[in-house]
C-alpha cells in the first residue's frame, strides 16, 4: 500500500481560503454578536516591519498561535490582532542601509509579513490590523500625551543622553557598542537634553498595595515590590556656594539614615547627573570628568552597583556645606552612584557604609564613625580613632560625634534630627523609589 503524505501546497491554500471568506477569525465589537461567552486576548510582541519575516517571526507566532487555537478550545472567544511596530530606529537604519524611503520600505515590509502570516495559517483577525506610522494610530498616542499633560502627568526636564557628534542624533544605550554608535563607530559621548518625563512615581503607593489582591505567585509580587522599591527616610539639603555665592545651588540627597548625617565627609554626583560638566567648567578636572563621564555611561548599573567593582571617581573641584555641622565637604562624580535611586547625588559616610568607606580609603578621605553599640558610646573617642566600616543598624545603638544628638538612642536621634533639618529648612521626612518617571 503506497503511504500517504501531507501536501502543504494542496491542503493549506484550501484551509486558508476558506477562513478568509468566511472570516473565521474575526471578533465583533457589536453587542448583538456577543453570545456569553468568557474573552481571551492573545498578542505577541508586535513586529518592526523593517525587512522580511524570518525564522525567530515562525517560532514567535506560532507559539501565539498555539495559544490563541487552546483558548478557543476551551470554549472562549478570543481576539488575536496584528500590528506593526513602524515607528523608530529599526525603520530609520533600514531606509539607510537600502537607501529606500522610509513609508516605501514600510509599506514593502508590512505587505511581506502580511503575505507570509497568510501562508502560515496564523489565525489572526485581520480587520484588526494596525501600523503604529498610520495617522489613524498614532493620533490616539498624542491624544493619550494631551490627556497626561492636562493632567501634569507628563513634564520636561533636563536629563543624560548618549550622543553621537558625528551622526548628531540621540542613542539608545543598545547602539552603543564599546562607547561608540554602532552606525558610524564615533566616539560616543554624554549630552544633557531636555526630554519630557511621564511621572508614573505618583502612582507608585498604589502599585504597591494593589500587589495585595492581585492573583500572582508571591515570589512575581516580591520581585514587583523591590522594582518599585519604596524606602523611608529624610531628604536633606547640601549646598554649594562655590560657583556663584549670591545664587547658591541645593542638592538634594535621599537617606534612609538621617542620624548618620554628622558622618558625612564628603558628597558623591551620579556620572549622569545633570550638573556634573557646570559643577567640572573651569576646573584643573574639566577634562578628565568629561572623560570619566562618558566612560561610565557605558557600563550597565549592574557592573556599576557590584560589590567587587573598585571604587573610582574624579573630584569635582568644589564644595558643598554638611547642613547639621557646617563643614565644607568635598564633591565628586563616581559611577558607584546611580541616577535611578535617590536624587542622582549621595552624602558619603564611610563609617557606615561598604561603597563609601571603600571611596574613602581610595581618595584618602575622612572616616568618622557616628552610631556606635550602646555598649560603647563611653568609648567614642576610641572608636573615632578606629579605622574600618561599621554596619549601622539603628536598634540599641547610640549617637556619637553628633553634637547636640550625642548620646542619643539612634532611632530618637533620625527623628530629632529630621525634625531639626525641618524647623531650619535644610530637609524634611521623605519617600523615595527605584521607580522612576
Amino acid at each position: 500500500m503506497s503511504e500517504r503524505r501531507y501536501d502543504p501546497t494542496h491542503i493549506e491554500p484550501k484551509w486558508q481560503e476558506i477562513w478568509a471568506r468566511e472570516r473565521t477569525w474575526e471578533v465583533s465589537n457589536d453587542p448583538a454578536s456577543m453570545d456569553g461567552r468568557e474573552k481571551a486576548y492573545v498578542l505577541e510582541m508586535l513586529p518592526y516591519p523593517s525587512g522580511e519575516p524570518h525564522i525567530g517571526h515562525l517560532k514567535n507566532y506560532a507559539l501565539g498561535d498555539a495559544i490563541a487555537h487552546f483558548h478557543r478550545r476551551i470554549g472562549q472567544r478570543v481576539l488575536h490582532p496584528m500590528g506593526y511596530d513602524a515607528f523608530g530606529l529599526p525603520a530609520e537604519n533600514n531606509a539607510i542601509k537600502t537607501g529606500v524611503h522610509p513609508r516605501v520600505a514600510t509599506d514593502r515590509s508590512i505587505a511581506s509579513y502580511r503575505y507570509w502570516f497568510h501562508r502560515w495559517g496564523i489565525s489572526i483577525d485581520w480587520s484588526r490590523e494596525l501600523g503604529t506610522h498610520e495617522p489613524s494610530y498614532y493620533r490616539w498616542t498624542q491624544w493619550i500625551f494631551l490627556k497626561l499633560f492636562e493632567r501634569d502627568l507628563a513634564y520636561k526636564k533636563t536629563a543624560a543622553v548618549n550622543w553621537c557628534p558625528h551622526d548628531q542624533t540621540v542613542l539608545a544605550n543598545e547602539q552603543v557598542i564599546d562607547g561608540h554608535c554602532e552606525r558610524c563607530g564615533h566616539l560616543v559621548e554624554v549630552r544633557q537634553l531636555e526630554q519630557w518625563f511621564f511621572r508614573i512615581t505618583d502612582y507608585a503607593d498604589r502599585l504597591l498595595d494593589d500587589l495585595d489582591v492581585i492573583d500572582w505567585p508571591e515570589h512575581v509580587k516580591a520581585m514587583q515590590r523591590n522594582w518599585i522599591g519604596r524606602s523611608e527616610g529624610a531628604e536633606v539639603v547640601f549646598r554649594c556656594e562655590d560657583l556663584d555665592p549670591a545664587h547658591p545651588i541645593d542638592y538634594p540627597v535621599f537617606t534612609t539614615r538621617p542620624d548618620t548625617l554628622f558622618g558625612a565627609t564628603f558628597f558623591v554626583m551620579a556620572p549622569e547627573h545633570p550638573d556634573v560638566f557646570t559643577l567640572a567648567e573651569g576646573t584643573p578636572n574639566e577634562r578628565e570628568v568629561h572623560e570619566y563621564v562618558n566612560r561610565a555611561i557605558n557600563e550597565s548599573p549592574e557592573q556599576r552597583g557590584a560589590a567587587d567593582k573598585p571604587k573610582t571617581g574624579v573630584p569635582l573641584g568644589r564644595t558643598v556645606t554638611n547642613p547639621v555641622n557646617g563643614e565644607a565637604i568635598p564633591m565628586f562624580v563616581s559611577d558607584y552612584v546611580l541616577m535611578e535611586y535617590g536624587t542622582g547625588a549621595i552624602m558619603g559616610v564611610p563609617a557606615h557604609d561598604q561603597r563609601d568607606y571603600e571611596f574613602a580609603t581610595a581618595f584618602d578621605l575622612p572616616i568618622l564613625p557616628v552610631v556606635v553599640p550602646a555598649e560603647r558610646a563611653e568609648d567614642a573617642d576610641d572608636i573615632a580613632a578606629e579605622e574600618g566600616a561599621f554596619t549601622a543598624h539603628t536598634e540599641n545603638e547610640v549617637l556619637i560625634n553628633s553634637g547636640p544628638f550625642t548620646r542619643m538612642n539612634a532611632i530618637e536621634g533620625q527623628r530629632a534630627i529630621v525634625d531639626w533639618l525641618d524647623r531650619e529648612g535644610k530637609g524634611h521626612f521623605s519617600v523615595s523609589y527605584k521607580l522612576r518617571d
